[in-house]
């Protein structure tokens, strides 16, 4: 596969020089340097080969801006890396979002973040800063500034029809489950258009990395996706471990698959508790979380946490685990078998439940490609991706487990295939235990200030809600010069006003539940 991008991409670029790397070092497995029509060429075949738009980072370089695009593949692994130079005093570039849907919100981060003017974007407005701000502050020259902004935001108040008029669902609203605000435009009581508004939770993780430690910065991930937090401090220590070629010990890896997979399956639960609870369905919910709270209470003997967990360090363990953690985890996988017939029973075979989600928010495989919806989204639709299989890290690769997906693609698909990665995470966890021998959990002689060698690295991770890549830029210092987080729910959430449009109110209400979003992971 790599060969014959290599040569196709080439032809396709008329001899641009495609430049084969060293995959287990970089991520990708091929890069070129591209001119603004160059750009457009590639993306267009990339997307006539079936690849999708895994992410689109921007690292300044000071005496320019460099555009890097990631192009991947579901079939098969085959990652390709195109970057493009700016000149910072003005920056401008092609926009890819007529070919690539994911692409709209992508450049509007970077055009807030960065300045960047991507030609032909049918809308540049913010997405996380409001309008009145003015700095670029992810630009090198930019000053951390200790006050914050006082500028204050003018009115909005949109213009009605006599047929139409607008609905805000957030940012309060419970069924966002944060702060996320929704512009719906309505029609009587069916969806005109739905334009997300982002930003009531931005930190700036990516500024603050530039500006910590790798060691610094690692309460930093648990912080973004609070009910995934195993698998972003998971992303974070693999990442730097790969840059600085830190082989860990078996004993940390099997554990570290251990927890991830037990943090699965509570953030599950509870996006299953929360979504039938928006439906109208309480009582199952207190089943769910009678099942969740056994396993938050074996993650806290050995984390000391419940939620925003930091377990993981460069190398292994914070600490290993004991004998009553395993025998905790394996009460647990006995119980949860049991419970899986009583979940069918209360909601699987519920005729409202199918009723409210069968047929609603269908998502075709097409469709999930050109937005890069991953995770249970993605599988939904049909697609069989996934990067403990694709990508494996940690002990996955040792792990042997079927991918569930949907067929048709819609609310009801999402909650079953969701249930089977449960039992899937069941399997690998019994697979991991069984193959827990006595050994160190640390390596021996990790630096405590870690400074990979000068090169990048995309690395990914799947999470409870998708594909989690993140971009590292290395100067060799112990600081990242640029830590990119492309996070699934961002990804997900894009496809949102496409699948609401023509919709019911309340049908809206069960397709933004069924992509399980998390908002400080989308707002960063």
């Amino acid at each position: 596969m790599v060969e014959k991008i290599k040569a196709e991409l080439g032809a396709a670029l008329g001899g641009v020089e495609i430049r084969e790397t060293e995959y287990r070092e970089r991520g990708y497995h091929l890069s070129c340097e591209a001119s603004p029509g160059e750009l457009l060429k590639a993306a267009r075949f990339f997307d006539e080969c079936g690849f999708y738009l895994a992410a689109i980072v921007c690292v300044d370089y000071r005496e320019y801006l460099e555009l890097v695009y990631i192009f991947a593949n579901h079939s098969a692994l085959c990652k390709t890396k195109v970057t493009l130079k700016l000149d910072p005093a003005k920056p401008a570039a092609p926009t890819l979002s007529a070919i690539f849907d994911c692409a709209y919100w992508h450049e509007r981060e970077i055009r807030e973040f960065y300045g960047v003017l991507f030609d032909g974007h049918p809308n540049l407005t913010y997405l996380f800063l409001h309008e009145g701000i003015d700095a670029y502050p992810l630009r090198k020259e930019q000053v951390l500034l200790a006050d914050e902004d006082k500028k204050a935001l003018g009115a909005f108040r949109p213009e009605e029809g006599e047929d139409t008029f607008f609905v805000n669902l957030g940012p309060q609203h419970p069924s966002t489950h944060g702060v996320l605000r929704v512009v719906l435009k309505m029609d009587g009581e069916y969806i005109q258009s739905a334009e997300p508004v982002l930003g009531y939770l931005h930190r700036m993780h990516e500024k603050m990395a530039e500006n910590r430690s790798y060691l610094q910065f690692l309460p930093n991930p648990s912080r973004m996706d609070y009910l995934g937090a195993m698998s972003f401090n998971l992303g974070h220590v693999t990442a730097v471990e790969r840059l600085c070629g830190i082989a860990v010990p078996d004993r940390a890896n099997c554990v570290r698959v251990i927890a991830t997979e037990l943090n699965r399956i509570s953030s599950h639960l509870l996006w299953l508790g929360a979504y039938l609870a928006d439906l109208g369905a309480l009582t199952p919910f207190l089943f769910v979380f009678d099942d969740r709270e056994q396993i938050n209470d074996v993650l806290e003997a050995v984390t000391g946490s419940r939620l925003t967990y930091c377990y993981f360090r460069f190398g292994g363990l914070y600490n290993d685990v004991d004998e009553a953690f395993i025998a905790g985890t394996k009460a647990f996988i006995e119980r949860m078998r049991g419970r899986f017939g009583l979940y069918e029973k209360l909601v699987g075979g519920n005729v409202i439940f199918i009723n409210r989600t069968r047929g609603i928010g269908v998502i075709e495989k097409e469709r999930a490609r050109k937005y890069a919806v991953s995770g249970p989204v993605l599988r939904g639709a049909g697609i069989a991706m996934d990067m403990r299989k694709a990508e494996p890290c940690a002990a996955y690769s040792e792990m042997d487990f079927e991918i569930p997906v949907g067929t048709r693609g819609d609310a009801l698909d999402m909650y079953r295939v969701r249930v089977r990665e449960m039992e899937t995470a069941l399997d690998i966890i019994e697979q991991a235990l069984a193959r827990l021998t006595d050994g160190p959990v640390m390596a021996e002689k990790v630096p405590k200030k870690l400074k990979p060698p000068k090169g990048d690295l995309y690395h990914t991770v799947e999470t409870p809600r998708g594909e989690l890549g993140i971009y590292i830029v290395s100067d060799e210092s112990d600081r990242p010069y640029r830590m990119k987080w492309r996070v699934p729910s961002f990804s997900n959430l894009m496809i949102f006003p496409e699948l609401a449009r023509g919709n019911l109110l309340a049908d809206a209400v069960a397709i933004l539940g069924s992509l399980d979003l998390v908002i400080p992971e989308i707002d960063r």
